[in-house]
């Protein structure tokens, strides 16, 4: 009995044992940001992928419909079902699939696998394994706090000399000594945390004399911090200049000096050193390069040992010099205006005036002349006489107009005194007037008032006499009344008496 068990197992594991160590394997990963900010849009890639060919698949991928919308995909359906089957025969070893979600509400989601089937291109079933992803949904105030603040540096040198002092990433200011000569340093750094951004580092280009190299680094946060080194390219004979308050060096090496467009190189002698200068046949001058002690270099017009600030001015189509034009211009005023950030003299119609009238001279053709400037689109145009002639024309036309205006203004002002004159005159006389006559139409007054307070009174001492007149008719209609009753009564009495007497009889 035993040993037909064995055998029965046995039977078993050798048909068996061959699918177990022959069944195919796949993965399945979920790949996207870590973080992202609410609102914003998160893509999910999902890749299968075996070393075997893959036939056909079915997988979902599960999210929580709390924290992410699905706006869009390219699964088969459109959503987060993927379902296929390879018509190839060889079949397929990846396939890859892209979702587009929005993010709802902050905090941690995880999206798997789910529904899962994958069968290899004879059919048999797969074994497969799938990982998840946790995506960290927050602020745009979370994401700003979370930044790096590190602007500083790990390291920072200049290739083939040491740095005065040491390099310390709390030091900032740093300076070295370069020969006679040196027209470029490579400068080499690097940043504390690889997030930051630095600036100001490579090929640097140099000039005799202090050169000021920036090296700014920028962390994630957009803090920045700058070192700066100062490059001494040592001149052994420096021409140095003052003009005004600013001390410059005068440029030496042609590698550091570059001529201005319309002029050709050249050189000049100056304190018995060949200087690279910059020359234009059509104007005359002759430039060179001055260097301020900030390293800035500037042209200067240079004339038997004098130095003059060359500055152009570019319109729309034409390169001039500005020049000083001391003489007046007819038709205009002198003011001071800034061209470019210079102050020059110009002349306008009137102070508000957008279009000046400037002297200069054109560098292409040499010819100085004025020109009008547009100071609005910075535009320049050679002068026009005729049409200067025209405007002139038509100030004068303007300030005579103005002047009768200003004359019938002014007679206007003195009819309006001189009436204000004369009625202030005629109210005088008149309040003299109403002074007076208040006395007499007073005193007639009191005598109107007398008149009447007599007349009153001969009316109440009438209407006295009428009442007591009245009064005494009444007593005396009322004893007439009385008498007469008594009359009656006597003489009724008499008649009585006499019926009496001749009924008697």
């Amino acid at each position: 009995m035993k040993k037909l068990k064995l055998l029965i197992i046995t039977l078993l594991t050798l048909f068996l044992l061959p699918n177990i160590v022959n069944a195919a394997s796949a993965s399945v990963s979920i790949t996207s940001s870590g973080q992202i900010v609410k609102g914003n849009k998160v893509t999910v890639t999902v890749k299968l992928s075996s070393q075997v060919a893959i036939g056909s698949w079915e997988m979902q991928l599960n999210y929580d419909k709390n924290y992410l919308q699905l706006t869009s995909s390219n699964a088969e359906g459109g959503g987060n079902y993927m379902v296929n089957a390879t018509t190839s025969k060889d079949g397929t070893k990846s396939k890859s699939y892209t979702f587009t979600f929005k993010t709802l509400k902050t905090g941690s989601t995880t999206l798997s696998i789910g529904s899962l089937l994958v069968y290899d291109n004879n059919m048999d079933e797969m074994d497969v394994t799938a990982s998840k992803k946790t995506i960290k949904i927050i602020t745009q105030e979370e994401l700003e706090a979370s930044y790096s603040k590190d602007n500083n540096l790990k390291s920072l040198s200049v290739e083939g000399y040491e740095l005065s002092p040491s390099f310390n990433k709390d030091t900032l200011n740093y300076s070295i000594n370069v020969p006679e000569g040196t027209t470029k340093i490579k400068v080499n750094a690097t940043a504390s945390d690889s997030k930051s951004h630095i600036s100001g580092v490579g090929d640097i280009d140099v000039t005799s004399g202090i050169n000021t190299v920036n090296v700014v680094v920028r962390a994630e946060n957009g803090s920045e911090k700058t070192y700066v080194i100062l490059v001494n390219v040592i001149d052994e004979n420096p021409i140095n200049v003052t003009i005004g308050n600013l001390n410059y060096t005068v440029i030496k090496l042609r590698d550091n000096y570059t001529c201005p467009l319309l002029y050709e190189e050249s050189e000049v002698k100056i304190n018995g050193f060949d200087v690279p200068s910059c020359y234009n046949e059509n104007v005359g001058y002759t430039l060179v390069g001055l260097k301020k002690d900030d390293g800035t270099v500037e042209n200067f017009i240079y004339n038997d040992g004098k130095y003059t600030k060359y500055v152009e001015t570019i319109g729309t189509s034409l390169k001039v010099i500005i020049l000083n034009y001391e003489e007046d211009l007819k038709g205009f005023k002198k003011y001071e205006e800034k061209i470019d950030g210079i102050n020059y003299t110009v002349f306008k119609a009137s102070e508000n005036a957008s279009n000046y009238v400037v002297y200069a001279q054109n560098i292409e053709t040499g010819k100085k002349d004025f020109y009008n400037y547009d100071s609005i689109n910075k535009t320049f145009s050679l002068y026009d006489n005729e049409a200067l002639d025209k405007l002139i024309k038509l100030n004068e036309t303007y300030i005579y107009v103005i002047i009768i205006f200003l004359a019938g203004l002014l007679l206007s002002l003195i009819c309006l005194i001189s009436g204000s004159i004369v009625r202030k005159r005629e109210k005088n006389k008149e309040s003299k007037k109403e002074e007076k006559e208040p006395k007499k139409n007073n005193e007639k007054e009191n005598l109107s008032k007398e008149k009447n307070k007599k007349k009153k009174d001969k009316l109440v001492e009438e209407e006295t006499v009428k009442e007591d007149n009245n009064e005494i008719k009444e007593v005396e209609d009322k004893k007439s009344q009385e008498k007469a009753e008594e009359t009656k009564e006597f003489y009724d009495i008499f008649e009585d008496d006499k019926i009496k007497k001749k009924k008697s009889k």
